[in-house]
């Protein structure tokens, strides 16, 4: 009897818990079937909309000076065959980058350019048919990221594979502040380290058993980031691990991780990513027996 009682506390705590957090930030999660619904419609956006990482057809690191485009071999940087045979050129000088377009095709904000300054920072996307491109920068230096809207590959995908939702993978979470500030280094996909804000540890309880994830701070208007694997990493769940984003706690510390929300990085899907990897101190020997399937798998 003694037990029972026990249990019940402890699930109205719980149950109480995930109220106030949806009543606390109703603009950002939802914890429960309904929230989580409209998470995944978003999420499947990210792989499969416009410009979703389905749709990417192409990273060409840049080189200091200029790097010709196009479908042609002679090009620095040879685009798919369905791209014009010669587009332009790419110049990077120091930390500034700009483009010579030698078409009538390439445009920026729907305009014709002869010349243009492109932004890293704001991802000046210039347009030329059914493709798309912009700079990013990354430590090892800038690169274009190529997009076909008129992927193969978005019109071949069978949508995105989850562990149908359970409530009790929601749980109750106290973020561990660091005493003073720390760096995260994460691995990247194309062999660098990345040296992140660390925002402190994640501790939770799976099986009676406290479990830590350390998160990455990019700021209070973003939510807290981590990345994490499991011991289903590489057998029902994508080998590289899964990522996950947690709200910042109240003022004792208090968050929830849904791992429901688990989700796949983009090099699941793509060779054309930027995708930082799993740290070691995120490699959890528990199983999380939810969020996002390998895309190779079927739903449970």
């Amino acid at each position: 009897m003694i037990k029972i009682k026990v249990l019940l506390l402890a699930l109205g705590f719980v149950i109480c818990s995930l109220v106030k957090a949806e009543q606390a930030h109703p603009e950002k999660y939802e914890y429960s079937l309904k929230g989580w619904n409209k998470w995944k419609a978003e999420y499947d956006q990210t792989v499969v909309g416009k410009g979703g990482w389905l749709s990417l057809a192409g990273l060409y690191w840049l080189t200091e000076g200029a790097n010709t485009i196009g479908s042609a071999k002679d090009n620095h940087h040879q685009f798919p065959s369905k791209a014009p045979k010669h587009l332009g050129t790419i110049l990077v000088v120091e930390d500034k980058v700009s483009i010579d377009n030698k078409t009538e095709l390439m445009q920026v904000e729907d305009s014709v350019f002869k010349r243009a300054e492109l932004s890293a920072k704001d991802k000046t996307l210039v347009t030329f048919g059914d493709f798309e491109f912009f700079v990013l920068k990354r430590e090892i230096g800038f690169a274009v990221r190529l997009i076909d809207n008129d992927s193969e590959n978005i019109k071949s995908f069978e949508g995105t594979k989850f562990i149908t939702y359970d409530q009790s993978w929601v749980k109750p979470a106290k973020l561990i502040k660091h005493e003073k500030p720390q760096i995260i280094k994460i691995p990247t996909v194309y062999g660098t380290v990345r040296e992140d804000t660390s925002a402190g540890w994640l501790e939770f309880e799976i099986g009676g058993k406290i479990q830590r994830l350390q998160a990455v701070d990019y700021g209070k208007d973003s939510l807290m980031y981590v990345m994490f694997s499991d011991s289903s990493s590489g057998d029902n769940t994508y080998g590289a691990g899964r990522y996950i984003e947690v709200e910042w706690p109240d003022e004792n510390g208090n968050t929830f991780i849904d791992f429901n929300r688990a989700y796949n990085p983009a090099c699941a899907f793509t060779n054309y990513a930027t995708c930082p990897l799993t740290p070691r101190q995120n490699r959890l020997k528990v199983t999380i027996n939810a969020g996002e399937l390998d895309v190779a798998h079927k739903p449970l």
